[in-house]
């Protein structure tokens, strides 16, 4: 397990972070530093920050094996959901993703964690395709870039309306693969276009390399997904649905082998 220490300020609760093993602990329940092996330790992760084509400053945390920095791997794109922040995914599924020869990238869409303001109201972001969607092509150009990064390989993962601009990204940044967790048509439509207008068209891109989840009790997301599903994606693509009414990572976090699936899609198509 690769060990990875915050470089940035932020709230902390009992899912966002991996527990302290007791075998590391005083008998105080303190972080004994005598009993951890230095050698193991991953150095701070980087603050990164990206500028927008509306010159949002857009705030992300990159995370990479310290030694593999300058080598090129595969990225990770990690996109949270609305009224959350990048802190919304668990260091233990990082820690994952870098054991699996992945670099991960996560960063904060305007209006939330560190980035720069929204335009209006932070609802608007849901809707208007000038504004996340321009977040995200930031992110990816910056991505393309980096020595240490397969620009010809680069995923997003995404919760909510991440997951939608996993979509988006698929479809106009160049990602190679895009997973999506419960997003919704709405904001699908607004942000790709595609809507049932271009049913009757002869042709039009697709996404693929695609996995969507969802919970079958979430609203109307199930519909949503299986609309999209049919519709706009091609092989190779999977759906998944659970029985729940979770959204997003709060699902992830009732379903854990929801991070296995992730990973074993990544590892294939990546």
């Amino acid at each position: 397990m690769y060990f990875l220490f915050c470089a940035f300020s932020c709230t902390k609760d009992k899912i966002d972070w991996t527990p302290v093993p007791d075998s590391l602990k005083d008998k105080n329940g303190n972080i004994d530093q005598s009993k951890i092996d230095k050698s193991k330790i991953q150095k701070p992760i980087e603050d990164v920050t990206f500028t927008t084509s509306d010159k949002k400053e857009i705030s992300g945390s990159f995370y990479f094996q310290d030694t593999k920095k300058d080598e090129s791997q595969p990225l990770v794109i990690l996109v949270h959901q609305f009224n959350q922040s990048r802190v919304e995914w668990q260091q233990s599924f990082i820690d994952s993703l870098l054991g699996s020869g992945f670099k991960v990238l996560a960063y904060d869409i305007r209006g939330h964690g560190k980035s720069g303001k929204q335009n209006g109201k932070l609802e608007d972001i849901l809707s208007d395709p000038e504004q996340a969607p321009l977040d995200i092509k930031a992110v990816t150009d910056w991505a393309k870039v980096q020595k240490g990064i397969d620009s010809s390989r680069i995923a997003v993962i995404g919760t909510s309306i991440g997951g939608n601009i996993a979509l988006y990204a698929a479809l106009n940044c160049g990602v190679k693969v895009p997973i999506a967790v419960s997003n919704g048509k709405s904001t699908f439509e607004a942000f790709t276009g595609y809507n049932e207008m271009m049913m009757g068209r002869p042709y039009f891109p697709r996404i693929k390399n695609v996995l969507m989840i969802c919970g079958s009790k979430d609203g109307d997301h199930e519909a949503g997904q299986k609309w999209i599903f049919e519709n706009f994606c091609e092989n190779p693509k999977e759906l998944k649905v659970y029985d729940t009414d979770k959204h997003g990572k709060f699902l992830i976090e009732e379903k854990p082998e929801v991070n296995e699936l992730i990973l074993n899609w990544l590892k294939k198509y990546l």
